[in-house]
């Protein structure tokens, strides 16, 4: 569905030195479109029978309650609203490895929050190719701006360009095999050793393992500068090989709030499905 919407641009003139692609809008997102979003996001956040088994005998405005409280980031001050925006970009950026990439993510990092309002710590994104055996693994830093223009920049690591650069290098030269390690904890622990082994093996030999960087941001297009490309191109390479994704959206603040309410909706309509 997502290709009804959005419409990747391979070897885009905006990459001078990164092999890589932008991905615009074909057509505003239709309701289907949100709907779809709302869906993954949800599911991004709460297994659908936990939340059927815990609520179907209690009343709606429980769930709805408890996705407010305890679920999906508020927007009580600018640091949560961050978060819910951090935590849309996540998503989308996870749809478009899935569905244009065909690449696995294999894990939903928000499921696992203690805090709602509080971003996730690890790397933003680890992907796999498809298959049995893993060969090809792909990390991701992932930002989200509204008004990039607006911002100030004193200094080059201002540009969101280089901040999200330098994150990414940070965690490559420190033990950077979290997600895997707590994949092979998790499958442990469901019982699947099969699956623990597999990501075990990436923590212990990590160099057996075929790596690529991506920084990935997701823009409201009328903010776009260019400015932060030539920041990011003017640094030292220090991430091969390294790919930059960028998806420009028009109206992006509208729609990570449009598609928070249909999150909610979606999850009401599971729980308590219509005759």
């Amino acid at each position: 569905m997502l290709d009804q919407w959005l419409l990747p641009q391979p070897n885009s003139p905006l990459h001078r030195l990164f092999g890589s692609v932008d991905i615009i809008e074909i057509t505003s997102p239709s309701d289907a479109i949100k709907s779809y979003i709302g869906t993954e996001i949800m599911e991004s956040y709460r297994d659908w029978d936990y939340l059927k088994f815990n609520f179907e005998q209690q009343p709606e405005a429980e769930l709805r309650k408890y996705i407010n409280d305890y679920v999906l980031p508020s927007d009580k001050n600018q640091i949560n609203k961050n978060v819910r925006q951090g935590d849309f970009a996540e998503v989308l950026s996870s749809m478009i490895v899935s569905f244009f990439q065909k690449r696995v993510v294999p894990l939903k990092k928000m499921r696992w929050k203690f805090n709602k309002d509080r971003s996730v710590f690890c790397t933003d994104m680890m992907a796999h190719n498809e298959g049995d055996t893993i060969s090809d693994i792909f990390y991701y830093e992932i930002k989200s701006r509204l008004g990039i223009k607006k911002e100030t920049v004193k200094d080059v690591s201002d540009y969101v360009t280089v901040h999200a650069h330098n994150s990414l290098l940070k965690d490559e030269q420190s033990p950077n095999e979290g997600i895997a390690d707590f994949l092979s904890r998790f499958h442990f622990a469901a019982g699947d050793l099969a699956e623990s082994t597999k990501f075990r093996d990436i923590v212990l030999n990590p160099t057996n393992y075929n790596k690529t960087f991506e920084l990935f941001f997701i823009i409201e297009t009328s903010e776009f500068d260019t400015a932060i490309l030539d920041a990011l191109e003017n640094l030292p390479p220090s991430l091969k090989p390294l790919f930059v994704t960028i998806v420009l959206i028009k109206n992006l603040g509208d729609l990570v709030i449009e598609v928070q309410k249909k999150a909610i909706q979606r999850a009401v309509d599971f729980v308590y499905p219509q005759p």
